[in-house]
């Protein structure tokens, strides 16, 4: 396990945040959703973090985001498809495509932690955070290509079989991952305002105002996995 040490906080840190990651979670084919209080990889650095804090006796909170979607945010998530749908192109993702993740708005993040400073409530406590919805990755597809008036043609392909040269560069991981907020909304006075179904065409509209929509990119990959698969690529004109 990872490890490292914190000076003592000599009364000068009030409430120290730190912002981990539900990746941290040991995952589980049996029940795949986070729930705070799971375990957690004991190789995994933000859990060295964590218990870095601990052992400083600091007034801490934790939190554990998901994947991110919104206006400047850090990864690609919803653009990731997009790039693929406002170009009538084939969109291969990891079979069964029901996988179901928990998709969060920066907007209601950042009021959870907006919500932190000033509430003793929240010192100790590892919060996940994230929407208190979920959505299946083909889910993400048919609301995004709604949205752009689009038609999406999805591609399901088995990760494990294609050969070691081919990364997908997938923005999720092949299984699920969701997680449950009800201890952040009680600890913190916080509920998400956000659901991805109802975002979807502020989304469309972000990409085509970034001119993301214009931007050659590259679909080598892409177009490696349909060929693994037999899938040809058919490109709007």
């Amino acid at each position: 396990m990872l490890s490292f040490s914190l000076p003592p906080p000599q009364g000068k840190v009030k409430h120290y945040v730190f912002v981990s990651s539900a990746g941290a979670y040991t995952p589980s084919p049996i029940e795949p959703g986070h729930w705070p209080g799971d375990a957690r990889k004991a190789t995994a650095g933000h859990v060295a973090v964590e218990a870095a804090l601990a052992a400083a006796s600091l007034p801490f909170t934790v939190f554990q985001p998901l994947y991110i979607y919104g206006p400047s945010t850090a990864k690609d998530c919803e653009q990731w498809f997009l790039d693929r749908l406002m170009r009538g192109r084939p969109v291969p993702i990891p079979a069964p495509g029901i996988q179901l993740v928990t998709l969060s708005h920066v907007e209601d993040l950042a009021a959870a932690l907006a919500a932190v400073p000033g509430n003793p409530a929240a010192v100790g406590e590892h919060l996940n955070l994230c929407s208190d919805r979920t959505i299946s990755h083909t889910g993400v597809i048919s609301a995004l290509a709604k949205a752009a008036g689009v038609e999406a043609q999805v591609v399901l392909y088995d990760p494990a079989a294609l050969p070691k040269e081919i990364k997908a560069g997938y923005p999720f991981r092949p299984g699920h991952f969701f997680a449950n907020s009800d201890k952040t909304k009680s600890v913190l006075g916080w509920k998400p305002a956000h659901t991805f179904g109802g975002d979807a065409p502020a989304l469309v509209a972000a990409y085509k105002a970034s001119g993301r929509d214009k931007k050659d990119i590259d679909f080598a990959v892409d177009d490696a996995i349909l060929a693994a698969v037999g899938a040809k690529v058919a490109v709007k004109a």
